[in-house]
């Protein structure tokens, strides 16, 4: 799929708009391509005009100023133990170490979801620790199985003329490689699954499994090392569907999964590999400058405006003064995504009008899958980078006892005052905090049940549709609920 011509054809119909009736959806210096990434109307007005060049399309209500306030999440404890339990029961399926990407086996639109996917395995599995708290007896079944299932998907041999690191997706129980169409190779994976076996291998090395710990560094060192070696190559986006060299979601991923490793190897006294990862990550760092348009971070030429940003900025972005959550590019990124998304969605508005708080987000402007929608698992990643805004400015040094209490010094946190309009740390803590809450108050209000969480939310009703139980949305509102409970 051509997605730079995507806008153009499904909006050029809707691009009539009279001009006393166009709402601006861009920014100074916004251009063509970027507007119509952002799935809005591009038609430059004449001489000493006031009308906006970029603008929403008709029947597009542009949401104005979001109600991003909430005291609580919705998420009632037993929603939450039941959720547990279903995500775990998509873990170590049969006893295989493989994980299931959901237990739907037919999808409308999308097939079935019961494969092993090797970027949603690793993901879902270091959410399983870091939810469980890091603990050795709640996790070691589940992780011993996966660190046997990823061992012996190493030295598959690949039928699809790949490497097999790169594969995107296995049979569940059996393992084997899928052999029908599908975007290759899947370049984040190696990263992703090296982290997830790095979070292992610190919970080993905390037990004293010194045995255990050493199986873990070679197949850390495996997935590792074709990073260093091929973080430049092309791959598949994180939606499986366009290609490019320069992903800002995979370069994060990298980043992030080299520092994690070069820290635990550190620890271990495998001090030239650690080395290795280090410089590797600064090199791939270095070339996340490009992905900043002086607006918001984008996620490829091919592809700008896309919700996998958020995503690395919350999971991979740490504690980076530039590229993780507290940095003021973030805050432009998050305030800017918001009001593309909410404008995608009908549901959005109606929510607000209904007295709902917060907004969903979903993978891109215009997407076509599934009628395209917004997704839980993007709509709380935004969450959790709000809390862990929260939680960083609070842990600051500078902002304990009545220093909280006392107007800003200096120009920290800049991006996030402006958009949070707060004037203290109390004030920001206390804003993001609600931010988050009020995204997955809004989610909740539409997952609420039996504890099953789908993959999308209806643009237009705000049901739950495509696949059922699925694993990567879990893993990110356990994700979430975990970090807000640090605040």
């Amino acid at each position: 799929m051509l997605l730079t011509a995507l806008p153009i054809l499904v909006l050029g119909a809707q691009c009539s708009v009279p001009d006393a009736d166009k709402v601006d959806c861009g920014h100074i210096g916004t251009n063509q391509q970027q507007c119509e990434a952002s799935g809005c109307c591009w038609s430059p007005a004449g001489m000493g005009s006031q009308d906006p060049w970029c603008f929403f399309p008709a029947g597009v209500d542009a949401c104005g100023e979001l109600k991003m306030t909430a005291s609580g999440t919705g998420f009632t404890p037993g929603f939450i133990s039941e959720m547990k339990a279903n995500f775990k029961n998509n873990l170590n399926v049969d006893g295989s170490g493989g994980v299931i990407a959901s237990p739907d086996t037919m999808v409308n639109g999308g097939g079935s979801y019961y494969y092993h996917w090797m970027r949603d395995a690793g993901l879902s599995t270091a959410a399983f620790m870091k939810t469980s708290n890091d603990s050795y007896t709640e996790v070691k079944t589940v992780m011993t199985a996966y660190t046997g299932w990823v061992k012996a998907r190493q030295h598959e041999q690949d039928p699809n003329n790949i490497n097999v690191l790169t594969e995107p997706k296995f049979e569940v129980p059996s393992g084997t490689p899928y052999t029908g169409g599908w975007c290759r190779p899947q370049t984040d994976g190696p990263a992703l699954r090296a982290n997830s076996m790095t979070v292992w291998g610190e919970i080993l090395r905390a037990q004293g499994l010194n045995a255990e710990v050493a199986e873990v560094v070679e197949l850390i060192k495996t997935d590792l090392g074709w990073v260093v070696n091929n973080w430049q190559s092309n791959g598949c986006d994180l939606w499986e569907e366009v290609q490019s060299t320069d992903f800002f979601w995979n370069r994060m991923a990298y980043v992030h999964a080299l520092n994690e490793a070069a820290a635990f190897f550190t620890k271990i006294g495998e001090t030239s590999d650690a080395a290795q990862y280090k410089a590797t990550a600064a090199a791939v760092r270095s070339s996340l400058a490009g992905h900043w348009n002086g607006y918001y971070f984008f996620e490829a030429t091919i592809r700008e405006v896309d919700g996998s940003v958020i995503h690395a900025i919350a999971s991979f972005g740490g504690n980076d003064t530039e590229y993780g959550p507290l940095g003021d590019k973030a805050a432009k990124t998050v305030a800017f995504y918001e009001q593309v998304f909410c404008a995608q969605y009908p549901i959005n508005n109606k929510d607000t009008k209904n007295g709902v708080p917060g907004v969903l987000i979903g993978r891109y402007p215009n997407d076509k899958y599934g009628g395209g929608n917004p997704w839980q698992l993007l709509s709380t990643a935004m969450a959790e980078l709000y809390y862990k805004v929260a939680h960083g400015v609070g842990a600051h040094n500078a902002y304990q006892g009545t220093a909280r209490e006392m107007p800003f010094k200096t120009e920290e946190f800049r991006g996030w005052r402006e958009h949070l309009k707060a004037d203290t740390p109390a004030q920001l803590i206390a804003s993001a905090k609600a931010a988050g809450d009020s995204i997955m108050t809004r989610v909740h209000y539409h997952v609420q049940g039996n504890g099953v969480v789908y993959e999308q939310i209806d643009k237009n009703d705000g049901h739950q549709l495509s696949a059922f139980g699925l694993t990567w949305s879990y893993a990110n509102i356990l994700n979430a609920l975990h970090m807000r409970s640090k605040l």
